[in-house]
């Protein structure tokens, strides 16, 4: 009788951990990118996607010039790269994103996206960013943000030359500095 009693403890106890227990990422509180120091400002754990956001110092969530931001991804489902690269597509596509490029390199996916402004959002975005697997983990994109404003030059420029503009002197620059970013992203 003991002996089931303490199987059964052991099992309970084993089912119990198999379940509270995630990998967690561990993040620091604050990042530096291209010498500038980041603060975590906000940060949600949605289950299977947890987000990390962090700015510089005086900005707020609502508005900010820069910004950086992690993104766990649990990978529950074992989402390839490529998987993850084609569902990504289908997105941006569906959402009317028109400037955006993912690309694999081994084991890394580099991807960038131009947002355009809209009512809501006066200014240009561009998010660079850079993402891998980690075994036992989940997926990880480590990715840089910058907002461009509406200058009297670039008000005067037409969409296509602004995307041109963008791509040369801000895509080009941030994603040799997001590729040099040392990966040290491990789980806990």
């Amino acid at each position: 009788m003991q002996k089931r009693v303490f199987i059964l403890t052991v099992l309970i106890g084993l089912l119990l951990t198999g379940c509270a227990t995630k990998p967690q990422l561990v993040v620091p509180q604050q990042i530096t990118h291209n010498q500038h120091t980041y603060t975590l400002a906000t940060q949600q754990d949605l289950g299977n996607l947890a987000r990390f956001f962090y700015l510089e110092p005086g900005e707020r969530v609502e508005q900010w010039k820069s910004a950086v931001e992690v993104l766990f991804d649990r990978n529950p489902m074992q989402v390839s790269l490529e998987e993850r690269i084609a569902l990504r597509q289908r997105v941006y596509r569906n959402t009317g994103v028109k400037q955006f490029k993912l690309q694999q390199q081994q084991d890394t996916l580099y991807s960038f996206v131009i947002y355009e402004p809209t009512v809501k959002n006066n200014d240009w975005q561009v998010d660079v960013a850079k993402g891998k697997g980690i075994a036992g983990c989940g997926f990880v994109q480590y990715q840089y943000s910058l907002k461009i404003p509406k200058t009297k030059k670039l008000r005067h420029m037409k969409n296509e030359k602004v995307i041109r503009y963008l791509k040369k002197y801000v895509v080009e620059k941030e994603m040799q500095r997001v590729k040099q970013v040392a990966w040290q992203w491990t789980c806990a």
